[in-house]
C-alpha cells in the first residue's frame, strides 16, 4: 500500500463520458469455475456503453462495495458523483485496512452476500485465487466498449488478466481494472545536482556517471533503505528492464514456464548492484535502514539521488526535488485492482460504477491526493514534481514498461530476491549464482523454463 496526502480537489464531475447514448447489447456472459458459497450467475455482456435509462430500469438497488480504507477520501469524492448521476442507486462502502481487505476478501466474494464490486490484490493469494474459483466477472467486453486499453496503454492492464485455471497472469482475459499506478524512477535533489555540475539523470547511464563525481565530493550518491529487502529490487528492476524485453519481464512475472531469470541482463543488473554497493554508492549501513527512514533522510537533504517508486514523492518538498524515468526503460505498475462478483445481480450498475473510476474526472481527484492515475490525459498537474512523475508514468506506459513487480510471482519471492541483493550487493555471492537461485525458487511454483 502506498502512501498520500490529500488536498482539496474540485467536486466537478463531467457527466457527458460517463452515460452512454446508445443501448447495451445483452449477451450471454459468466465466469469460469464455480465457488461453493456464491453461485456464479448468467450476467450480461455489454457491447456498447451503459446508459443511465438503463440504469434506472433496475429500480431502487444497492451497490455494496469492499475498499482498502485508503480509499476513503477518494470514495468520499466518487460515490455521491454517482448516486447523484444514478440517483435510484445507493451504494454502500465497506472499508478495511490494506491486510484485513486482502485476508478476507477472497472468503467474502465466495459467501452468499458477496459485494457487488471489490478491491483484490494482484498475484496468486488474491487475485489468482479469485480467477480460479471463478469468483469475479470477465471485464474484456467493457474494456473493449470504454476503451480502456487505447486510453491508457495494454501494460496498466496487464496484471488484471489470467489465464482461466488461474495460473498465470499478464495475458489471457481481463478480470480487474485499476485506476491507481505507480512509476519507479530516480529522484533528485535539485540544489545539489546544481553545486556539482550535474544535469538531471534520463537513464541508468546518466546516472551511472554522476555517481562517482557525488562519491568525490563527499556525498551519499544514492540514498537508500534496504532493511525490508525490496527497495534494492526496485533499483535492481529499474537496471535490468534497460536491457530487457518488458514482455519478457512480465510474463516471467507472470509464471510462463517458457520464461527464465536467468539471462545476462539480469547478470548484468545484479552486477552492477554489487558494483555501486563495493564503490560506496549507497553509504553505509543501508541494510540496516527502512526504506522510510531513507526517504526521510532524503527529504532533509542527505543524498544526491534516491531510487524508487513514485508514491516515494508525498515525503519531498516539490520545490527542491525532481523526478524522471528512466528513457532506456522506467518500470512502472498499477495498484490493487477492482472486481465485478460473478455472482452480482447488479453487473450493469457495478459496469457504470467502474466507468465512472476510470474517468478522467477521477483521475483529477487521484492526482491532486497525490496519486497517479492510468488516465492522464486531460489531468494539470499541482507544481514541477508532479508534472515530472506524471510525465515519467506516461513514458513507462507507452514504452510498455508498466511490468509490475517481481514479488508477485511467488509467494516468498520478496524474500528470494531480497535476501539474495543483500548477498550479491556485500559481496558474499556472485551474480550468477543469484540468478540461478532466484530462477530455482521460481520453478518450484511454475516449472522448469
Amino acid at each position: 500500500m502506498t502512501p498520500f496526502s490529500r488536498t482539496s480537489p474540485s467536486r466537478r464531475l463531467l457527466l457527458g463520458g460517463l452515460v452512454g447514448l446508445s443501448a447495451v447489447t445483452l449477451v450471454g456472459c459468466a465466469a469460469p469455475g464455480s465457488g461453493s458459497g456464491s453461485a456464479a450467475v448468467e450476467q450480461d455482456e455489454i457491447t456498447s456503453t451503459v446508459t443511465a435509462e438503463q440504469i434506472a430500469d433496475l429500480g431502487d438497488v444497492t451497490l455494496t462495495l469492499w475498499a482498502d480504507q485508503a480509499e476513503e477520501p477518494l470514495m468520499g469524492l466518487l460515490v455521491p458523483a454517482y448516486e447523484e448521476a444514478y440517483p435510484n442507486v445507493t451504494v454502500d462502502v465497506t472499508y478495511k485496512s490494506f491486510d484485513d481487505l486482502i485476508a478476507t476478501v477472497v472468503n467474502a466474494a465466495n459467501s452468499a452476500d458477496a459485494p457487488d464490486l471489490f478491491q483484490g490484490n494482484i498475484g496468486y493469494a488474491v487475485d489468482g485465487a479469485l480467477v480460479k474459483a471463478g469468483l469475479v466477472r470477465p471485464l474484456d467486453d467493457v474494456a473493449s466498449v470504454y476503451g480502456w486499453e487505447d486510453g491508457t496503454g495494454a501494460s496498466t492492464l496487464a496484471p488484471s488478466r489470467w489465464t482461466e485455471d488461474g495460473s498465470t497472469f499478464g495475458d489471457g482475459t481481463l478480470y480487474g481494472m485499476s485506476p491507481i499506478s505507480e512509476v519507479q524512477g530516480i529522484y533528485y535533489n535539485e540544489a545539489k545536482l546544481a553545486e556539482l555540475g550535474l544535469e538531471a539523470p534520463e537513464s541508468i547511464e546518466d546516472l551511472e556517471a554522476a555517481l562517482p563525481v557525488a562519491a568525490e565530493a563527499g556525498e551519499t550518491p544514492i540514498m537508500l533503505g534496504n532493511s525490508d529487502q525490496y527497495a534494492a529490487t526496485h533499483i535492481f528492476s529499474d537496471i535490468a528492464a534497460t536491457t530487457q524485453d518488458p514482455e519478457d519481464i512480465r510474463a516471467w512475472i507472470g509464471g510462463d514456464p517458457d520464461e527464465t531469470f536467468a539471462t545476462d541482463g539480469n547478470i548484468e543488473a545484479a552486477e552492477t548492484m554489487a558494483e555501486w554497493a563495493s564503490n560506496g554508492y549507497f553509504g553505509e549501513g543501508y541494510d540496516g535502514l527502512g526504506n522510510q527512514d531513507a526517504i526521510a533522510r532524503f527529504a532533509e537533504g542527505d543524498g544526491v539521488f534516491f531510487v524508487g517508486g513514485s508514491w516515494n514523492g508525498a515525503y519531498l518538498d516539490a520545490d527542491d526535488f525532481g523526478f524522471g524515468a528512466l528513457a532506456s526503460g522506467g518500470v512502472g505498475a498499477t495498484a490493487s485492482p477492482w472486481h465485478i462478483s460473478s455472482s452480482s445481480d447488479e453487473a450493469i450498475a457495478s459496469i457504470a460504477f467502474l466507468d465512472m473510476l476510470h474517468s478522467p474526472e477521477t483521475a483529477q481527484w487521484i492526482l491532486d491526493e497525490g496519486r497517479l492515475p492510468v488516465v492522464t490525459d486531460g489531468v494539470t498537474a499541482s507544481g514541477d514534481l508532479q508534472q515530472q512523475t506524471l510525465d515519467a508514468l506516461t513514458a513507462t506506459i507507452e514504452a510498455g514498461t508498466q511490468v509490475g513487480y517481481y514479488d508477485w510471482t511467488t509467494t516468498d519471492m520478496l524474500s528470494v530476491m531480497g535476501g539474495g541483493l543483500q548477498e550479491v550487493m556485500a559481496g558474499r555471492t556472485s551474480a550468477e549464482e543469484f540468478v540461478d537461485a532466484v530462477q530455482t525458487a521460481w520453478s518450484k511454483e511454475h516449472g522448469a523454463s
